[in-house]
Formats: structure tokens, C-alpha cells, sequence
């Protein structure tokens, strides 16, 4: 993998002022020329920041000068096939010195091929400067706190130059429950973003990472491509969820991120900032926020939620874009009341193709059985109860969160994984299906699943949302147990061990080649197992 090359602002740590502008990415520049004498080659490396903690990104930016008063000609040192320019991290994880360069990085995850690859010559003239940007943490993953020092060494062509040392400081912490934000109809090279929260003794950061399904016939899965800090949030700080949008891939809406305190909503895009939010606040901290928050292609943030005491459903907008210059208050566009306590729910969105409309499942219980409701919100935000379904024989899982997806025709699909009331360890799979105008198009379907084995913690199905896979549209599932394990669709065996913990709510992904569910690394913070 080749070194990126990337702009913005930089903690500048070696020779020049901090107050000095980056220079110029992928640019080799003219400085003024040194007296003659000394060595040929100068290197000065350059941190992004100098505290990060285990599951965020650390950029290296790089500079080679040339000191001397004639060009150096020497093999591009940030080219994959490159073997001259290696940077040593020392620190707690490495006390004795871990070193990497382009070709060591591509040779050990074999993405590229590198047998008879050289690199083209590079001729640098007297006083100018060649940069690039090596992302540190994926070349030289670190999973322990604590301080580190990084060093490069240029071996070419009769040049043998050492930077000086830079030091950061890698803190741990504990990440909380995170939400993954994922573009409908997108595609499935579209990427998932997570957020969540890192706790962090006294303070916590706002975090996200982008995922990208990289699947193959070698296996690999869904990977992380990047992860940073957004900011600080107040320390009581819960609920940090991503939007599902109907975007389209390169569309030129705002990224929206949502968090809550307390009774307040707050949120985050261009031109908030961590500190100065866009905000909505209640009268009272909500029963619950509906998952997920709705992003649409017109810059629009739609958060539904169930107000204290969980007898009505309220909708928030907030609205921002690209070129916005100031932060607006969000808005309640809507509510309705409830005859009774919602114990599952989910939110969608219409295809950008058939609008914005959008769709809320409330599951409540009732005698005799479970109710299915449908909830809809024209293009302004307007909410109506539409139809419900009544369920006879069944109970809510703990936890048991719908799934609810829109095809390209208007019509909705919900389902939802419930237990039979005779035998609770039994579970079925409930679908439901209701007309483009809210109604119901036909009788709930239902289909035993399993006879569970131990007691259920939490539950989910998922539609695939891919817009072009065959299993467009097709139910997933997954129950985690009270002992950890997890059971799924499509399996045959006795329930499985994750690698790492569930993460709770359950985030169930249909994607490229097969089903993925979030799970919590406790350093790393969100990753994805394919199940």
C-alpha cells in the first residue's frame, strides 16, 4: 500500500513554527539554500496530533530536503516496492524497536503484487523538499498505552540520513455502544460509518470509523478504513448514533452525527463543532431515541423518539448544508400519541428515488399477543398512524429490536424475532408487510425458527438493503443468549462464540458475501465478524 497524500493543518514538532502553514502535499518546493558542508539530506517528520487514543488514526506527515548544493537522485523512497525509507516505532508495545517500510507493509498483507516492481528515480534538487504521509497506525498497529517515539532512515544511492525522534502518547479507555450509520441503495463499496463514545478517565471523545466491505474469495470481510476523534463531549454524554441515508454515493449532503444529553439532542455537521452543537432540547430526557437517526439527500436530520413515559412518538428535524454559516436550533415537526408502551422499535427511510418519507415500526404488547404498528411521516415531517397487525400467541424478546425496509415500489417490510407465548424458549420470525399507502398490504407471516437453549439478552432481523444483490429484500436474523453466544440464520450448529463481545443494541449486517454483526474490541472499539 502506498503512502496517501493528504492536506490540512498540522502540529508542526521539529524545526519549523507551529504557526507556520503545512506545506503543500505532493509537491517538491523550493528553500532556501543551505551553506554548503553538512549532511546532504535532511528528514523531518510531523504528527497530526501528540495524545491519541488506541482506536484512532495517527498520520506521520514526512519531509526529505535536500541540504546539499547539487540535485540527489535516488529511488522513490514512497513507492510500494520501496525498501530505502524505514521508520522505527519504539514504545511499550515495541521496547525494542519495530521497523517497517512500503515493502515489508504490502509484502505482509499481500494487496498488491511486488515481484520485479522497482521504483523510479527521484531527482531532488539543491533546497527543495519532498513529502508524503505515512498512516502510522495501520503500518505499526498499537494496542498499549502508554509513551512511543518514531524514527526514519534513508538508505539510497550513497544518502544515509536519521531523523530526529518525534514522541506521542497513546491513551486507553472504554468505548461504549456503538451505532453504524449505513447508505441505502448505496451499493455495497459505499462504507458504514460507526460512532460511539470513548470514556477516558474524567472526559470522553466523540469517536467514528469508516468500514468498507472488502470481501473476496480470500475471506477478508468488512474492514476499518479510518477512525479519529470528532471532539470532547460532556462526560454524561449517551446515545452517539450514525444516520442511515438515502444519499446517493458522492452526494453532496452533510454528514450528520447525534448524540444526547440528558434532555437535550445534539448534533454535528458543517459548521458545528463539538462544543457548539446543533441542538433540541425536551422538557424531559426521552424514554428512548428510535434507532436509526434518517439522513436525507436535502441535508436533512430526522430523529424520532419516544417522549418520558413513552406514550407519544415525536419527530426532531434538523437541516444544515454544506455552504450553511450558522448553527440553527433543530425543530419537533410532529407527534402523536400512543395507546400503549412501545417495547421495539425501528425507523427507515424511502429510496431518494421515491422521497423522503418515512416509515416508524412500534412493536407493543397486548393481551393475548403483540401489536405491530405502523407510523408514517410525509415529506414535511408530518407523522400519522396508518395501520397495525395484531399478532395472537406471541411475546417480545428483551431486547428485539425490528427490522423495517422500504423497496423500490413504496411498500414496507417489517419483521421482527418474537417468542411463542406456550413456549418461551420458541422463537419465530414475524413478517408484515404494508401497501406505499401505509396500510396493510396482507396477514402477518410467521415462521418458527429455533428452540432456544438458553435464556435471550437481546434479538434483531435485518432486511438486505444491497439494491442489486439477490437477497435484496431477504430476512436476517440473530439472537444473542444470556451466556454470550449468539444464533443466526442459516446456521446449522450449536449456538457460536464471537471473537469478541456482541455489541448491544444489535447492528446485523447483510452485506457482499454473507451477514456481519458488530462487535466491541475493548481497545480498538467497534469491529465487524462475519457469521
Amino acid at each position: 500500500m502506498s503512502a496517501s497524500i493528504r492536506s490540512g493543518p498540522w502540529l508542526l514538532v521539529l524545526t519549523l513554527s507551529a504557526a507556520n502553514p503545512a506545506p503543500t502535499p505532493s509537491q517538491v518546493k523550493t528553500t532556501p539554500s543551505p551553506p554548503s558542508g553538512g549532511a546532504p539530506m535532511r528528514i523531518q517528520l510531523r504528527l497530526s496530533k501528540a495524545q491519541l487514543v488506541t482506536s484512532e488514526d495517527l498520520d506521520v506527515r514526512i519531509a526529505l530536503s535536500n541540504e546539499s548544493a547539487t540535485p540527489l537522485e535516488f529511488p522513490d523512497p514512497f513507492r510500494h516496492s520501496d525498501q530505502s525509507l524505514t521508520y522505527t516505532v519504539t514504545g511499550p508495545e515495541y521496547p525494542k524497536g519495530h521497523a517497517v517500510n512500503h515493502y515489508t507493509v504490502i509484502e505482509r498483507e499481500g494487496t498488491q503484487p511486488l515481484g520485479g516492481v522497482v521504483a523510479p528515480q527521484v531527482r531532488l534538487g539543491s533546497g527543495r523538499v519532498l513529502e508524503s504521509v505515512v498512516p502510522l497506525q495501520e503500518w505499526v498497529p498499537i494496542r498499549q498505552p502508554g509513551r512511543y517515539r518514531v524514527t526514519a532512515r534513508l538508505q539510497a544511492a550513497g544518502i544515509d540520513a536519521v531523523s530526529a525522534p518525534i514522541e506521542f502518547e497513546v491513551m486507553t479507555g472504554r468505548p461504549g455502544p456503538a451505532s453504524v450509520g449505513v447508505m441505502m441503495g448505496g451499493g455495497p463499496y459505499s462504507g458504514m460509518r460507526a460512532v460511539w463514545l470513548q470514556h477516558l478517565g474524567g472526559h470522553t471523545l466523540l469517536m467514528q470509523a469508516v468500514f468498507v466491505d472488502e470481501t473476496d474469495e480470500e475471506g477478508r470481510g468488512v474492514s476499518r478504513r479510518t477512525a479519529q476523534a470528532l471532539g470532547t463531549v460532556e462526560p454524561e454524554a449517551t446515545d452517539a448514533l450514525s444516520p442511515w441515508t438515502n444519499d446517493a454515493p458522492g452526494g453532496e449532503a452533510v454528514t450528520w452525527t447525534l448524540w444526547r444529553q440528558g434532555a437535550s439532542i445534539l448534533a454535528l455537521a458543517p459548521p458545528a463543532t463539538p462544543q457548539a452543537p446543533f441542538r433540541f432540547d425536551l422538557e424531559a430526557p426521552p424514554a428512548r431515541l428510535v434507532r436509526p437517526p434518517l439522513e436525507t439527500h436535502a441535508g436533512e436530520l430526522f430523529i424520532p423518539l419516544l417522549g418520558a413515559g413513552a406514550l407519544d412518538l415525536r419527530l426532531i428535524r434538523f437541516q444544515s448544508s454544506q455552504d450553511a454559516t450558522h448553527v440553527t436550533p433543530g425543530k419537533e415537526v410532529s407527534r402523536v400519541k400512543l395507546a400503549a408502551t412501545p417495547v421495539a422499535a425501528r425507523a427507515t427511510l424511502q429510496p431518494a428515488a421515491v422521497g423522503n418519507g418515512i416509515s416508524i415500526i412500534l412493536v407493543s404488547e397486548a393481551p393475548g399477543g403483540l401489536d405491530i404498528q405502523h407510523v408514517r411521516a410525509t415529506r414535511a415531517g408530518r407523522l400519522r398512524r396508518t395501520a397495525s397487525a395484531f399478532i395472537r400467541g406471541l411475546r417480545g424478546l428483551p431486547g428485539s429490536e425490528p427490522g423495517v425496509w422500504i423497496d423500490e415500489a413504496g411498500r414496507v417490510h417489517a419483521a421482527l424475532v418474537a417468542a411463542s407465548l406456550k413456549n418461551p424458549n420458541q422463537v419465530v420470525l414475524v413478517e408484515v408487510r404494508f401497501r406505499s399507502d401505509g396500510r396493510l398490504e396482507a396477514p402477518a407471516r410467521q415462521t418458527a425458527l429455533t428452540e432456544l437453549p438458553a435464556a435471550a439478552r437481546a434479538a434483531v432481523a435485518r432486511h438486505c438493503h444491497q439494491p442489486h444483490s439477490d437477497r435484496a429484500g431477504g430476512v436476517n436474523w440473530a439472537i444473542l443468549l444470556e451466556d454470550g453466544r449468539l444464533v443466526h440464520a442459516g446456521q446449522r450448529e450449536e449456538p457460536v462464540s464471537t471473537t469478541r463481545p456482541v455489541a448491544v443494541p444489535l447492528e446485523l449486517l447483510d452485506m457482499l458475501q454473507g451477514t456481519f454483526i458488530l462487535t466491541t474490541d475493548p481497545v480498538l472499539g467497534p469491529t465487524f465478524e462475519w457469521i
